[in-house]
């Protein structure tokens, strides 16, 4: 059974979620799982999984993806953690899958940006009860690589090629599909967006709906860290699209295009209990 959060929580928060597209939930998770996961990060960065494995790991910046498959702390936290009940508090589903779990790490001075993007766009699922949480293992200001927010940008019509990491002008473009718009230059023009974001305290949990435009720059403080995981979770109206069908899953799977996700690549953690 997931254990409960340290609150719930507030109806204001979730309406911020579906309204801006991202909310800073405030002590939310209990420090024992901070602990836990933070640990569990520096045995990834020793010995990261196959993903991990093929990524461009320098310039101060690590990633992973799929670590629950391998790994058994972030499995358990998928599992047991407070993550899926304050999940379901936003999706309200009578069922809730989870996706996958991804890893990003900028150590001081790491001059890898992040860059404007929304994560759908590298998704091949599509849906409204998508949600995605970000958990911070370290203190997190805008100088350590903040995440930025365009408030309501995930009600946008459009939808954008996903170029997110850039190392030093070195842009890796995720799964380009031509057909997509290019990114707007929102850093020459920000007074033109709604631009939010948030300090982070250890047990802040981010969430964010995978719509919502967003980005980081460098970690340009000399001493923070700034390791944080995102696990992603869906609901009952989403649907497989085999869009881009160059996603990485860790197996092979059986979905097929505009069915109900399902099966071992997308596990039930949480189920509505039904009378008999």
């Amino acid at each position: 059974m997931p254990e409960a959060p340290l609150r719930n929580l507030t109806p204001e928060e979730i309406i911020a979620f579906w309204t801006d597209g991202a909310v800073c939930a405030r002590q939310v998770m209990p420090s024992a799982w901070i602990d836990r996961m933070a640990t569990a990060v520096e045995q990834i960065l020793v010995s990261p999984g196959p993903a991990g494995q093929q990524w461009k790991r320098d310039r101060g910046f690590a990633h992973d993806l799929y670590m629950y498959t391998f790994h058994k702390d972030f499995r358990d936290f998928v599992f047991e953690s407070p993550a899926v009940l304050l999940i379901n508090q936003i999706l309200k589903a009578t069922t809730v899958r989870f996706f996958y779990d991804q890893l990003f790490v900028k150590e001081p001075g790491s001059t890898v940006r992040t860059e404007w993007h929304h994560d759908i766009t590298f998704w091949p699922v599509a849906g409204e009860q998508v949600c995605s949480m970000w958990l911070p293992l370290d203190p997190v200001d805008r100088a350590s690589s903040g995440l930025e927010y365009i408030r309501g940008s995930h009600r946008w019509p459009n939808r954008f090629q996903a170029i997110a990491i850039n190392f030093d002008g070195e842009p890796f473009e995720i799964f380009p599909r031509a057909e997509l718009e290019e990114v707007p230059n929102i850093n020459a023009d920000r007074d033109q967006y709604d631009i939010i974001s948030w300090d982070f305290e250890l047990g802040d949990v981010l969430l964010f709906h995978p719509a919502t435009v967003h980005g980081s720059g460098a970690n340009i403080s000399q001493t923070q860290r700034r390791r944080a995981f995102a696990s992603r979770w869906v609901g009952d109206d989403v649907v497989f699209t085999n869009s881009p069908a160059e996603w990485l899953f860790p197996g092979t799977h059986e979905l097929k295009r505009n069915a109900p996700v399902d099966g071992p690549m997308f596990p039930v953690v949480w189920q509505e209990e039904r009378e008999a």
